[in-house]
Formats: C-alpha cells, structure tokens, sequence
C-alpha cells in the first residue's frame, strides 16, 4: 500500500467537501500530532483509525486506499449530517423530500 497515496486521497476528500484537517481531528478524535506525525513519516493508519478516518468523510477505507469504492458504498456526506439537516428541515422541505422519495423508489 502507498501511504502518500492514502494522504493524498484524505486531502483530496477534505478539499472536495470544502472542509479542513482541523475538522477532521476533531470529527475523529484524532490528535492534530498523530495525523503529522502520519502524514510526515508517509504511515498509513492502523485499520480502525483509517475506518475512523473514512466515516468522518464518509467514503469507505478501500477508496482511501486505492481511489475505488467499494460495490454499494457511497463517498456522499456522512450519514450524521444529513440527518442534521433534516431536523432542520420546514414543512415544505419534508414534503419535497418525500415527494423525491416516492418518485425515486419507483426506480429501484
């Protein structure tokens, strides 16, 4: 596996989602340290700290790794946020949710 390639997947994502590394520690829990400290010596995390990593991005570990995602797996926004906004949500943005939804379940 190719750790710069990893970093610069995470960089990549966390560009592209128009956020920053300081949510990314503070999303995961990770100290600032350690993500340098990876990031400097080129080291993949450790399993469970990439799948930290991935959640909080919401892409799965296997495209940080190698630019694919997994059959199924979504590089959308996490599920937590989404949620978030629809508490947010007025009456007419529930009914044009549930309007979609209807109309989207006819396709699958």
């Amino acid at each position: 596996m190719n750790a710069g390639f990893f970093w610069e997947t995470v960089k990549r994502e966390v560009d592209r989602q128009k956020t920053s590394f300081e949510w990314l520690y503070r999303k995961t829990g990770i100290p600032k340290g350690t993500f340098s400290s990876w990031k400097n010596r080129t080291i993949i995390p450790r399993a469970d700290e990439a799948y930290q990593i991935a959640c909080a991005l919401g892409v799965s570990v296997e495209y940080l790794l190698t630019g694919r995602d997994s059959p199924g797996y979504s590089s959308n926004l996490p599920l937590e946020e989404i949620i978030e906004a629809v508490i947010r949500f007025d009456q007419n943005d529930l009914e044009a949710v549930n309007a979609l939804v209807k109309i989207m379940s006819r396709r699958y």
